[in-house]
């Protein structure tokens, strides 16, 4: 698939983020809305959060529930983890089941494992050379995400990042705005176009999000591309 970042997945947080002081409140505003994206972006994901990190050291950190922001902390709290890996290595990283031992970090999966969190997937934020965070999303079920959510985390973590490392930056408003233009009428597109495989296919929500990455891979064109010509060009709105 082209891997060209498409900023369409964050249209709705462009435009929340648009406008608002360019202050700490601003960041923290960011990444909650981040997760929340990420959340709904990624089939299987009961949660989601989203963590700046510099030396090792959280400066800012967003999630969409009390879970994510447990199981991340605990990842501080050790020393150990999914997120503190994809950051430290710049690399994605992914947990199928937490019940199994994971010699990557025995204490951390135990500890996700009894609070009900089974797999996880990770991935670093990279602006330019420099890895400035992580992106992950939760599931309280075992094997939620495979290779297709990882290429899709990966590829929203790309405009994510950018965002982040520019949100306090005084062309951030021109930025967004411009960007927000095209972004807004194609905000719901991949909704639209899932909804639509799994009711001419009868499949769920996973294996529709499955098979437009697929149809997109194979053409070698974005998922917003093959949504626009599912959907017929409707945004819906």
């Amino acid at each position: 698939m082209d891997s060209e970042p498409n900023l369409n997945e964050l249209a709705v947080v462009f435009g929340r983020v648009r406008g608002l002081l360019l202050t700490e409140e601003t960041v923290q505003h960011a990444v909650d809305l981040l997760a929340e994206a990420a959340r709904d972006l990624i089939p299987g994901a009961t949660g989601a959060g989203v963590s700046l990190i510099h030396h090792g050291q959280r400066t800012s950190t967003g999630a969409t529930d009390t879970l994510v922001r447990r199981a991340d902390e605990l990842q501080y709290e050790l020393s150990e983890g999914p997120c503190l890996t994809a950051w430290s290595t710049s690399a994605p990283v992914r947990t199928d089941d937490t019940t199994t031992p994971d010699q990557r970090w025995p204490r951390w999966a135990a500890a996700a494992a009894e609070m009900s969190v089974r797999s996880c997937q990770s991935v670093p934020l990279i602006q330019g050379r420099t890895t400035i965070g992580a992106m992950k999303v939760y599931s309280t079920e075992a094997g939620a995400f495979d290779e297709t959510t990882e290429r899709a985390l990966t590829r929203f973590s790309v405009p994510a990042a950018a965002l982040l490392s520019h949100v306090q930056t005084t062309d951030t408003p021109q930025q967004i705005r411009s960007e927000l233009a095209a972004a807004l009428q194609m905000r719901d597109r991949v909704g639209m176009a899932k909804g639509m495989l799994m009711a001419q296919l009868g499949v769920d929500d996973r294996s529709a999000f499955r098979e437009l990455v697929a149809r997109a891979e194979r053409a070698r064109r974005s998922v917003s591309d093959i949504a626009f010509e599912l959907t017929g060009g409707s945004t819906g709105t």
